[in-house]
């Protein structure tokens, strides 16, 4: 083991045991994780694996290693953001940060087009901590600042300064600058802080007047004095100053100061405090790559803060650019990340491999069916017995007890008073077997249908997902829960919306049950046994499952229950049904899984 990295990587764990092929620790995203979901493996060059086991909401190796202070990075012992000791936690190790949003500070170019954003956060102990992130050219952001250029504060206007040959306040931060700005001067300062003067800086006041008001610390005075031999070199005008007792010109305005009260440091107070130190000073500085960016909702909250603010905004717009900000989270960081196995280690990973049951014998958690059949064979009833009865405790096929699950059905096609009359008997049978009074099943019922290729509509089916939190998703017709735009392949449009509904799995845990129309046919026993549109349908359940009238039993109501594709487990499905009297459907036979 490369001691002093791994070692210290498990340090910042809690519950950290040996196993098989590493170690096993809880997670440290979760406050429940009483039965340790995270494992842990050290590749043969020192590079650190984690992953975390849970079945609903599993954990990327992104978050694990935020929650506890770190960055992938630093899963590698030879990264130049690593070191060989990390750092002892500066927090309890298995609560992440909450940073609170405080305020952004754009840097723009001589041209006025935004390069970057530094985005001030406060952490629950107060201290402030910062991040930088710079357009990624499609709407987003990217933490990295790469090359992008480290310029001045406030750019345009000092270069429109120096032009007209006015005089220019240097300051140590964006806040000091913004304070001088209210007072209406031009103030600008460096993105990196105090030590992080560049050449680029230097360049762009070249030959100007300068006016550097320093901190009132060893490191602001410091600072002050390696920036004024630098502009000194570069001809600028140049001096320095200081506030009488304040540690900066905010604190100093804040408390009833002017600018007119500065005291100007002397060049000999100079010399006499600072021989020998002209060199810029060294600083401890986290790098940008060290803290995790925020999350989307930290940025949705962030950018909803600022539309509170602006005076120009009315309510129904402030409304409308909420519910567009929070309409989706980032996808890229919804996808399960994967994992790569060695086959022997794999096999002897000591996790739990038991179902995770939502309905016995029949589905888990997460896991797609779609049930096919010609119009009037019952599908739809068939989507409500499941959801009701599974809501109340009951098997909605054997009709034995059963754990409650919170079900939410989001009928796509009926109206309510419809729905109401059918579905009274259903509750009512349930409820008579006396297994739970209260059902844990919601509805949503949107008749002119749904369209997941749309923003609002997505925000609109999250919005409703979010209270029940369901651990199955019942869902029909499919064919009303998109509009094919004309403009892409049957295909491609049928790709996005599994995709969606797939990230929908992932944010919420939840089983998909889902209904769907059959091809046309000249009768309800010649249609074919497969989903109607495109193909993607027929490869992207786990389960498909089509009901067709038994042509044996014309008139008697009894159905073949069939699949359009191979089941990917053995399961407790039913092979005949036919309409029941206290029930939509019964069960006559079932598949043999012995």
């Amino acid at each position: 083991m490369n001691y002093n990295h791994t070692a210290s990587f498990l340090e910042r764990l809690d519950g950290v045991t040996p196993s098989s092929n590493g170690w096993e620790a809880r997670c440290p995203c979760r406050q429940d994780d009483n039965n340790p979901s995270l494992s842990i493996h050290e590749k043969d060059d020192g590079q650190i694996l984690v992953h975390c086991h849970r079945s609903a909401g599993a954990c990327g190796a992104a978050e694990i290693v935020a929650s506890i202070g770190l960055t992938l990075a630093d899963l590698r012992p030879d990264s130049k953001n690593s070191s060989t000791d990390f750092d002892p936690p500066k927090y309890e190790k298995s609560t992440p940060k909450k940073l609170t949003f405080v305020s952004k500070y754009e840097y723009k170019d001589a041209d006025n087009v935004l390069l970057f954003e530094k985005v001030r956060f406060v952490e629950p102990d107060g201290k402030k901590t910062f991040r930088q992130r710079r357009p990624d050219g499609s709407g987003g952001w990217t933490y990295k600042l790469g090359s992008t250029p480290k310029v001045l504060y406030n750019l345009p206007k000092v270069l429109r300064q120096k032009e007209n040959g006015e005089s220019i306040f240097v300051v140590e931060g964006e806040k000091d600058c913004d304070t001088l700005t209210e007072l209406g001067a031009c103030a600008t300062t460096m993105p990196g802080g105090a030590g992080k003067w560049l050449e680029i800086h230097t360049e762009a006041l070249a030959g100007a007047t300068v006016d550097i008001i320093a901190d009132n610390d060893e490191i602001g005075r410091k600072h002050a004095l390696h920036v004024y031999g630098e502009l000194k070199k570069a001809g600028c005008d140049v001096e320095i100053f200081k506030c009488p007792e304040a540690k900066d010109i905010t604190d100093h305005i804040e408390a009833g100061g002017s600018t007119t009260e500065l005291i100007k440091v002397e060049s000999d107070i100079l010399k006499s405090e600072f021989e020998g130190q002209e060199s810029q000073p060294e600083l401890e500085e986290t790098p940008e790559e060290e803290l995790p960016p925020p999350s989307p909702e930290e940025l949705a909250l962030e950018q909803i803060r600022q539309l509170l603010d602006d005076p120009n905004k009315t309510p129904t717009q402030i409304l409308n650019k909420a519910q567009q900000l929070t309409q989706t989270r980032e996808e890229t960081t919804l996808r399960d990340e994967g994992r790569l196995f060695v086959w022997d280690e794999f096999l002897q990973e000591t996790v739990n491999d038991d179902y995770d049951w939502l309905i016995p014998g029949l589905l888990e958690r997460r896991e797609r069916v779609m049930v096919v059949a010609a119009e009037g064979v019952g599908k739809t009833m068939l989507a409500r017995q499941v959801a009701i009865c599974s809501g109340l405790g009951v098997n909605p096929f054997t009709f034995q007890k059963m754990p409650q699950i919170r079900t939410l059905t989001v009928d796509l096609e009926n109206p309510e008073r419809i729905i109401r009359r059918t579905s009274r008997n259903i509750v009512g049978a349930a409820k008579s077997m006396g297994f739970a009074d209260k059902m844990h099943a919601h509805l949503f019922i949107k008749p002119d249908g749904l369209d997941l290729l749309n923003a609002h509509d997505r925000i609109l089916l999250e919005q409703h997902i979010e209270e029940p939190k369901p651990d199955m998703l019942v869902m029909g017709p499919l064919y009303k829960a998109f509009l094919d735009p004309g403009t892409r392949t049957s295909e491609a449009v049928a790709v996005e919306v599994a995709r969606y509904l797939d990230t929908l799995r992932t944010i919420y845990g939840c089983a998909l049950w889902l209904e769907h129309h059959a091809p046309l046919g000249s009768s309800m026993t010649s249609r074919e046994l497969r989903p109607f549109g495109s193909a993607v349908w027929s490869r992207w359940p786990e389960f498909g499952l089509a009901l067709q009238p038994d042509p044996t039993h014309m008139g008697e109501y009894v159905y073949e229950v069939n699949h359009f594709r191979g089941a990917r487990d053995i399961r407790y499905w039913p092979l005949q049904m036919k309409r029941g009297k206290k029930f939509p459907f019964e069960v006559t036979q079932f598949m043999d899984v012995s």
